[in-house]
């Protein structure tokens, strides 16, 4: 009789764990649903080059981007997500070096224009730095 009740325990004690995970898999896909999906490590790259250097590669996503004309042309400078890869920078991190390779060139030669590739972001940390970056390089244009 005891061995009948350890087993009836047994089969509820699992149907009860499978509807848990069942419960769980649909809140976690609700969410990603709202969120969208987040990767779960992203890095960034920021990338300098010249006119003449049209080449593009494979592995990045380019976020935003500004074009600045110098004497010896026009140079542009993207922030890019690493796809597939891994950096060493976070994305404050490449915002900042961002900030401050756009100084730069922006103290050396004019601004032509800066773009931003919204359709592009992953998730809400990337869209609030692309926002915050947008603002600041919009600015200095001015």
């Amino acid at each position: 009789m005891i061995v009948y009740i350890g087993y009836v325990l047994g089969v509820l004690i699992l149907a009860a764990a499978g509807i848990l995970a069942w419960r769980n898999s649909r809140i976690i896909a609700e969410q990603r649903k709202t969120k969208g999906a987040i990767p779960a490590v992203s890095s960034y790259t920021v990338q300098v080059t010249r006119q003449s250097e049209t080449e593009t590669s494979v592995n990045v996503t380019p976020l935003i981007e500004a074009a600045y004309q110098e004497l010896q042309g026009t140079v542009r400078v993207s922030l890019c997500r690493m796809n597939g890869t891994m950096s060493e920078l976070k994305l404050e991190h490449a915002v900042q070096i961002m900030e401050h390779t756009c100084s730069e060139y922006a103290d050396q030669g004019s601004v032509i224009e800066v773009l931003t590739y919204s359709e592009a972001v992953r998730n809400e940390e990337e869209g609030k730095a692309l926002d915050r970056l947008g603002q600041r390089l919009q600015r200095s244009q001015s």
